[in-house]
């Protein structure tokens, strides 16, 4: 999913009053929380110079969240349009439906990436306090 697609989708499936900027501000608020609790904890071709952050509501960029996780971008757009419009109801259930699309988009990524460190896994035996050499 692109941000173009994702800010389509978002102002056709849930109209409103908000600007780009704000949208924006929301959509790198998710990546960077992706960014810093998901990709950064595991080894990967990214950098942190490669963090996103958008600024044009057009562009192209891929988000970080891919098929079939993506969906979790619309419901986290959902979920703070109806904050900023004190919609309560609306925002638990969208909210609740994020934190799930979340989390399963998080348990994909620990089961399909090394995380940062494991190759420095060590056994010790408690027994002697020393590593046991048969592992």
């Amino acid at each position: 999913m692109t941000v173009n697609d994702l800010m389509t989708a978002v102002d056709r499936l849930h109209p409103n009053q908000f600007s780009s900027t704000d949208k924006l501000r929301w959509l790198n608020n998710v990546e960077q929380t992706i960014w810093h609790e998901v990709i950064q904890t595991h080894h990967g071709p990214l950098e942190w110079e490669d963090m996103p952050i958008y600024d044009d509501a057009e562009s192209e960029d891929e988000l970080l969240a891919e098929d079939p996780f993506s969906r979790l971008y619309p419901l986290w757009m959902d979920a703070q349009i109806a904050y900023h419009n004190h919609e309560s109801m609306q925002y638990d259930t969208a909210a609740q439906a994020f934190n799930e699309a979340y989390g399963s988009y998080r348990n994909w990524y620990n089961r399909t990436h090394m995380p940062c460190g494991a190759d420095h896994l060590r056994l010790v035996d408690r027994r002697w306090g020393c590593e046991n050499p048969r592992f």
